[in-house]
Parts: structure tokens; C-alpha cells; sequence
């Protein structure tokens, strides 16, 4: 009793080996992508190295502006600092020591970004440490800064402090539950683009088989109907002729008789 669901069991998996062995043919494309984007997000979630990002915030201000309110200007000249901020003249200006980095190296480690609508400038810093991270944010605030301070004589605006950076608490990468699920999205997509390119040659490749069968070529046949008939014309004519010719003679040999005979 007990080795017949065994049995039953071996059978079943023997008739689901074919069919499963046939999709993994048809597919085994598609199945590598998936495969490969899956690994390569857990290599790079495992693997790769960890990097810290703090945020520091300062604000320009118009100096003209009743209670030192942002205008316009302020706006304008935000977008501006914005893309100076990370430039190596502009770091040259602050006073906070910069972690160790390689020379030419620095603008790697800060980035700015600003807000359309209001003159806040967002200077981050990322390292392989927290403390880094937070000190390459403060640094590019610190030197944003000053040289704004510099220049202030000339745009009538200042740059001021809003929130300092602090050490972050977690790593920012890597992240394996995510680098996973975009390794694996990457390898899904270019498994649908490779079987839809992969389907499209097929139904080309059918289309023109359909083509071959409903359009056939002139069979092998018809040019020897053709000339055994032309071939039976001729025959029919060397017959009719043959025949004239013997009723010409039996007529001559006719006349022949009748003036021997008279």
C-alpha cells in the first residue's frame, strides 16, 4: 500500500519532466535574465561598499528685503550657488577640516540641489563613515558660505546657515532587499524586451511559411502536358497527310486503267 502513491508520485513527475523540460527550453533566454539580474542585485547588496549621505540646508537672503524676507533675487541667486556649491574654488573657501580624500577628489563626496520656488540649497555629503558624510555637508555649507560673504558686496544677497548635518544612523547603501528587487526588475525587463523580439522573428518566420504553402510554384508537370500535346498535333497531321497522299495515288492508277482500257 504504501508504494503505490510512490508510484503514483514517480508517474506524475515523470509526465511533468516533458512539459516542464519544454518551457525551459522555449524560455531559458528569458529564465538567464531573471536569473542574472537576481544575482547581480544580491552581489551588489552583499559586496558592495558602504556609503554614508548627511544633509545640511542654507538659505539665501535678500539684504534689501524688509526683515530680511527672500524675494525673487534670492531665488535666482540660490540656483546659482547651487551649481557653484560642489566646485572645488568654492570648497577652497571653508574653514571645517574635509576628511582625507584622494586630490581632486572632494566634489565626488558633496552635492547640491535647489528648490525652484523657494532660495533653500540642499548640500549633501556622503563617505564610507557617518562622520564623514556629515563632515563633507558641513564643510560645503561652511564654504558656501563664506563665499557668498564675499561676494555679497556685488549680488546683495547673504548665505545663511539653516540646519547643520549630522551623523547619520544607517547607510544609505548598500540596501539588499532593494538591490535585489531592482536586479531582478532589470533582468524582468530585459527578458520581456528579448521575448518580444524573439516572438516578432517568429511570426515572421511563420508568416512567410503560410506565403510558401498558399502561393505555390508552377508544378513539374505542366510543360509535359504541353508538349505531349503539341507532340499528338503533329502526329494527327503526318496521319492526315499520309492518308491524302494514298487516295492521290489509287485515284492516278484509276485513270491509268480506263485509257488502256479504251
Amino acid at each position: 500500500m504504501r508504494r503505490r502513491p510512490r508510484r503514483a508520485l514517480v508517474v506524475a513527475a515523470g509526465r511533468a519532466r516533458g512539459p516542464a523540460v519544454e518551457l525551459l527550453v522555449r524560455f531559458r533566454l528569458s529564465i538567464a535574465f531573471v536569473v542574472a539580474g537576481f544575482l547581480g542585485g544580491l552581489g551588489y547588496g552583499l559586496f558592495a561598499p558602504t556609503t554614508y549621505t548627511a544633509a545640511a540646508f542654507v538659505i539665501v537672503v535678500e539684504e534689501d528685503q524688509a526683515g530680511g524676507q527672500s524675494g525673487p533675487a534670492a531665488v535666482s541667486f540660490a540656483q546659482a550657488y547651487g551649481r557653484l556649491a560642489p566646485l572645488p574654488e568654492t570648497l577652497d573657501h571653508a574653514k571645517l577640516p574635509l576628511p582625507e580624500t584622494a586630490p581632486g577628489a572632494t566634489r565626488e563626496h558633496v552635492q547640491a540641489s535647489t528648490s525652484p520656488d523657494t532660495p533653500l540649497i540642499r548640500l549633501a555629503g556622503s563617505g564610507r563613515t557617518a562622520r564623514d558624510a556629515a563632515a563633507y555637508a558641513n564643510a560645503a555649507a561652511d564654504a558656501l558660505i563664506r563665499y557668498g560673504a564675499a561676494h555679497r558686496a556685488d549680488t546683495g544677497v547673504r548665505v545663511a546657515l539653516m540646519t547643520p548635518a549630522q551623523p547619520p544612523d544607517a547607510p544609505t547603501s548598500p540596501n539588499p532587499p532593494l538591490d535585489v528587487v531592482v536586479g531582478t526588475a532589470s533582468g524582468g525587463l530585459l527578458a520581456g524586451l528579448s521575448a518580444a523580439v524573439l516572438s516578432g522573428r517568429r511570426g515572421r518566420a511563420a508568416a512567410a511559411r503560410r506565403q510558401g504553402v498558399a502561393v505555390p510554384g508552377p508544378s513539374a508537370g505542366e510543360p509535359a502536358a504541353v508538349g505531349t500535346a503539341a507532340a499528338g498535333t503533329g502526329t494527327a497531321g503526318t496521319g492526315t497527310a499520309g492518308a491524302a497522299g494514298t487516295t492521290g495515288t489509287a485515284e492516278t492508277a484509276a485513270a491509268g486503267h480506263a485509257g488502256v482500257g479504251s
